[in-house]
C-alpha cells in the first residue's frame, strides 16, 4: 500500500489537531514529513536499492558520489568472475585493514569491503582487473512535493511517518512535552515495526539446527 503527500498530511493534521490549518501550512508540514522519511530510513534501512558498477585495476578506495546520490548505506556486494556471482564478505575496518591491507602491494580477485569514515568504501584485496559488481544498498528518499505525490515507503514503515512529522511540528512550536511525546510514540512504533518484518522470516527453510 502506498501513501501520498495528500495523505500523510492529513494524518499529521489529525495527531495536531489541527484539521483546518490554524496553525501549521501544508509546506511547514510537508518539510517535516519529508525530514520525518529521511530519519525513517536513516534508522531502518527500509528503503534499498540494487545498484551496478564496477571495481577497477589497482583502485582499492570508491566514494558513494560514483552511485545514486542519495546513497547513505553499502550492506552487500556481490562481484561477478566468467560466470560466478561471488558475495564479498563484510569486515570492519579494523580486522580489513589488519588482514588485506598487510601487503602493500598485493592484488588479486576481491573477497571483502569495508567502510571508512563517511561515504568511502573500500574493496580488498585490490583488484587485479576489472570487475562489474552489483551493491545492495540503502538510499534516501526523494522529496515528496506535489500532494499526489506517491511515497515509494511502503507499508507498513509508511505508517510511522506522522509521527516524527508531528515532533518536528511540535518542536518548531517549542511545545517540549508534545515533542517528546511524539518523539516516542516514533521509536515505539518503527521498533513495533521492524519486530513484525523480521518475525515473517525464515533465514534457511533447509538448515537443520539439530
Amino acid at each position: 500500500m502506498t501513501t501520498t503527500l495528500s495523505t500523510y498530511i492529513t494524518q499529521v493534521r489529525r495527531l495536531l489537531h489541527d484539521a483546518n490549518a490554524n496553525f501549521w501550512s501544508d509546506q511547514e508540514l510537508t518539510d517535516d514529513i519529508n525530514e520525518a522519511r529521511s530519519r525513517l530510513v536513516r534508522d531502518t534501512g527500509c528503503l534499498r536499492s540494487l545498484q551496478t558498477s564496477a571495481v577497477l585495476t589497482n583502485q582499492e578506495v570508491y566514494s558513494y558520489d560514483t552511485l545514486n546520490p542519495l546513497t547513505v548505506d553499502v550492506i552487500n556486494i556481490n562481484l561477478y568472475w566468467g560466470n560466478t556471482r561471488i558475495p564479498l564478505r563484510y569486515l570492519p575496518w579494523t580486522q580489513f585493514n589488519a588482514q588485506l591491507r598487510y601487503w602493500q602491494n598485493y592484488i588479486g580477485t576481491p573477497i571483502a569491503f569495508s567502510t571508512y569514515g563517511q561515504g568511502q568504501l573500500y574493496i580488498g584485496p585490490v583488484p587485479d582487473q576489472v570487475y562489474s559488481v552489483d551493491l545492495d544498498t540503502v538510499i534516501l528518499p526523494t522529496a515528496l512535493v506535489n500532494l499526489s505525490d506517491t511515497d515509494n515507503i511502503v507499508d507498513p514503515y509508511s505508517t510511522v511517518v506522522k509521527y516524527y512529522a508531528a515532533h518536528e511540528a511540535k518542536y518548531y512550536e517549542q511545545s517540549f512535552g508534545e515533542t517528546e511525546l511524539y518523539l516516542q510514540q516514533y521509536k515505539q512504533k518503527t521498533q513495533a515495526v521492524l519486530v513484525s518484518t523480521y518475525t515473517r522470516r525464515i533465514p534457511d527453510p533447509y538448515n537443520n539446527p539439530f
